[in-house]
């Protein structure tokens, strides 16, 4: 991870890194939670790497599936949103993924209504923060009325993964 997080600085598309990173991530998501990515959402994680819609089905395993692109395009330490539907998801899937994504030397928070923000520019400068899309929007139209740069709790924007894209688009 180490090796791939330093190739993704020096300049290395993320397209050359995705085969070794997605292996990497396909092995360690086995070894730390127990769960083997299946090829269906190895496949998965590629379109959403490559900025596609992909369909999956309840109990198909998308959250697990976002991990992979996810990871590969936090190499650059640029920043991942995650964007759930609610609160609760977001909370989840941090702590159901959060430990394969800190197993490969990533950090990773969520954001919740009601956080402070203090609490929230931590959560936004990790490598990946899961979030829902009212949480991230609301903290973009403050940002936005914010007078000095330092109040600002979002970072630059870099990648994003939209779970549950039809709800959250709705």
């Amino acid at each position: 991870a180490n090796d791939l997080g330093e190739k993704a600085s020096q300049g290395v598309q993320p397209d050359q890194l995705l085969p070794v990173s997605f292996a990497l991530v396909r092995e360690a998501a086995r070894r730390i939670i127990g769960l083997r990515p299946y090829d269906e959402q190895i496949l998965a994680g590629i379109g959403l790497h490559r900025e596609m819609l992909v369909e999956m089905q309840t109990g198909e395993g998308k959250t697990l599936a976002a991990v992979a692109p996810a990871f590969l395009n936090a190499l650059t330490k640029k920043g991942v949103h995650i964007l759930t539907f609610n609160d609760y998801l977001a909370k989840r899937d941090v702590l159901w993924m959060g430990p394969v994504y800190e197993f490969l030397g990533l950090s990773v928070g969520y954001i919740q209504e009601g956080m402070s923000p203090e609490t929230r520019k931590k959560a936004y400068q990790a490598d990946i923060t899961y979030v829902t899309a009212k949480e991230a929007g609301f903290d973009y139209l403050r940002d936005q009325r914010c007078f000095e740069l330092q109040s600002r709790v979002h970072r630059g924007y870099h990648y994003a993964i939209v779970d549950e894209a039809d709800s959250i688009l709705i």
